[in-house]
């Protein structure tokens, strides 16, 4: 019995001791390179637009535009960039369809009415399906096997112009 424990014991201290000289040699992410840059369609900002970077190998990275259409790429988060390398990109502008937009405004509208006056209304939190939804954008950049557009990031980043076009 004391000899099965002493055998046991052994082979859970070498497992432990494999498991440790293992650690590190893991999984490393590759150096980012910021990437930063601006979107338009037919030469406008496109804002809320939300795009994903897809390498021909690893992690595909986001970015979302803001207002003026300018985005920072986030791989890992904390808009950290992208490795350098070549990526093909899709962008999407999703947009409430009118009758769903026609309802959210009710509601904020409501909120808003029944508020007190000098105080912030009441934030409107109502869920929608995916099919509430439309893409603003030309269908043939929302999609892997039918977009154009290809960036290269290398180590010294300019930041990128996306420029679609609506034809």
């Amino acid at each position: 019995m004391h000899r099965a424990f002493n055998v046991f014991s052994k082979l859970t201290l070498l497992l432990a001791v494999l498991s440790l000289s293992f650690t590190g040699c893991g999984y490393r992410r590759p150096a980012q390179v910021k990437t930063t840059g601006t979107v338009t369609l037919d030469g406008e900002p496109v804002a809320n637009a939300a795009l994903m970077f897809i390498p021909d190998s690893g992690r595909p990275a986001s970015g979302n535009t803001n207002t003026n259409g300018e985005f920072q790429v986030s791989s890992f988060g904390g808009n950290d960039g992208l490795p350098a390398g070549n990526y093909r990109v899709t962008a999407t502008k999703l947009v409430l369809k009118d009758k769903f937009q026609q309802l959210y405004d009710r509601q904020v509208e409501r909120a808003a009415a029944e508020a007190e006056p000098g105080e912030e209304p009441e934030e409107v939190d109502i869920e929608f399906g995916e099919n509430a939804y439309r893409n603003d954008l030309p269908e043939n950049y929302a999609e892997l096997d039918t977009t154009d557009i290809t960036v290269t990031i290398t180590k010294q980043q300019e930041p990128l112009v996306i420029s679609l076009t609506s034809e």
